[in-house]
C-alpha cells in the first residue's frame, strides 16, 4: 500500500494532480481544498501527498491529500452508504476538513446544499452515520500538532528545502501564525524564518 508519494507538481487540473516522482508522473484525484494549497506552493514545488488506492472493476484510482486527516475524513465518507470515491471528493471540495466536522457534528444539513450529488436524505445520512466517528478525527491545528494544507507545505519547504528539524520549523510555524492569516505558502515561509533558528 503507497501511504504517501513526494514530488515535483508538474501540472493541476480540475481533474486533479500529476505529481512527478522518480521520472513518473502519478495523476492523484483531489479535491480543491488540496489543489488551492498545492497552487500556493508555486510551480514546481516539491510537496508529500498522502495517498488512497482504489481499486475498481475497471482499474485503478489513486486519491491525494495535502494532510493525513484530509485523508482519513475522505475514507470515512467512503463508509457511509451511497457515498462513493467521486461524491467523497465533492463534498471535501466544498468545505475545510474542520467545517465539515463542524457541519456533521452540529447536525446542519443545509451545509451540504449545493453540493452535486446530495440531497436531503443523503446530507441526513451523512450526519447519521459520521456524527459519532468524526469527533475522533484531530483536526484542529491545536489539537494533535495537526496543521492546514498551508502550513504543511510550509513546514515540508522548512525541513525538506532548508534543513530544519521538525520540531524547530514547527515553532516557527505556530509563532509565524500568531500574525495573522498568511496569503500564500511562500508568505508563511517568510515569516516562519523570521522566527526560526539562524542559519
Amino acid at each position: 500500500m503507497i501511504y504517501y508519494l513526494r514530488g515535483r507538481v508538474s501540472q493541476i487540473s480540475e481533474e486533479g494532480i500529476v505529481l512527478e516522482q522518480g521520472g513518473v508522473g502519478y495523476l492523484l484525484h483531489s479535491s480543491r481544498v488540496t489543489r488551492e494549497a498545492l497552487a500556493q506552493a508555486g510551480p514546481d514545488a516539491e510537496v508529500t501527498l498522502y495517498t488512497h488506492l482504489q481499486v475498481r472493476e475497471d482499474g485503478l484510482a489513486l486519491y491525494g491529500f495535502s494532510t493525513p486527516q484530509e485523508r482519513q475524513l475522505f475514507r470515512l465518507l467512503l463508509t457511509v452508504s451511497g457515498v462513493g470515491p467521486k461524491l467523497a471528493i465533492a463534498i471535501l471540495s466544498a468545505a475545510t476538513p474542520r467545517r465539515l466536522q463542524e457541519a456533521v457534528l452540529s447536525g446542519e444539513a443545509a451545509s451540504f446544499r449545493g453540493i452535486k450529488g446530495v440531497g436531503v436524505k443523503t446530507a441526513k445520512r451523512l450526519i447519521l452515520e459520521l456524527k459519532d466517528k468524526i469527533a475522533q478525527i484531530p483536526l484542529g491545528a491545536e489539537r494533535a500538532g495537526a496543521l492546514s494544507g498551508q502550513a504543511e507545505l510550509a513546514l515540508q519547504a522548512l525541513t525538506a528545502s532548508l534543513g530544519f528539524s521538525e520540531r524547530e520549523a514547527r515553532r516557527a510555524l505556530a509563532r509565524a501564525q500568531e500574525e495573522g492569516e498568511a496569503r500564500s505558502v511562500a508568505e508563511l515561509i517568510q515569516r516562519a524564518l523570521r522566527h526560526a533558528p539562524p542559519r
